[in-house]
């Protein structure tokens, strides 16, 4: 994903001791579909409108310290200022598991129900 949408990853960083240690990331990919489907996970659409989240990762010594939150939030920011630029970009759509519910509304998503994606044994959830 990072070689083909490398511009929809940003990631998050510390210092330590003359070095970068990255903490944490979002990943995405681009699809002109409405809602996120098997296909718009696997694939991505150059100059499509919809940013597909497909990972939002922080290091578990780094977790419940609001980096993830602060992470998406500025994720968020770069994607309306390259919307401002004249990205495409109409959408944000991602899938989750119930329990990480609150953690997405918290940075603005909007809880949409049960996804169509099939995976494992957990439902999957469209915000």
């Amino acid at each position: 994903r990072q070689s083909q949408a490398g511009d929809l990853f940003l990631g998050a960083y510390v210092d330590s001791n003359d070095t970068r240690q990255l903490v944490g990331y979002v990943c995405s990919t681009l699809s002109p579909a409405e809602t996120l489907t098997h296909e718009s996970m696997s694939t991505h659409v150059p100059n499509s409108s919809s940013v597909c989240i497909h990972s939002v990762c922080v290091s578990a010594a780094h977790r419940n310290q609001g980096t993830g939150l602060r992470l998406l939030k500025e994720y968020i920011s770069h994607l309306q200022n390259a919307r401002k630029g004249g990205q495409p970009y109409r959408r944000v759509l991602l899938i989750t598991h119930e329990e990480l519910r609150p953690f997405y509304e918290k940075a603005g998503f909007e809880w949409l129900g049960v996804s169509s994606v099939v995976h494992g044994t957990k439902p999957w959830y469209d915000m």
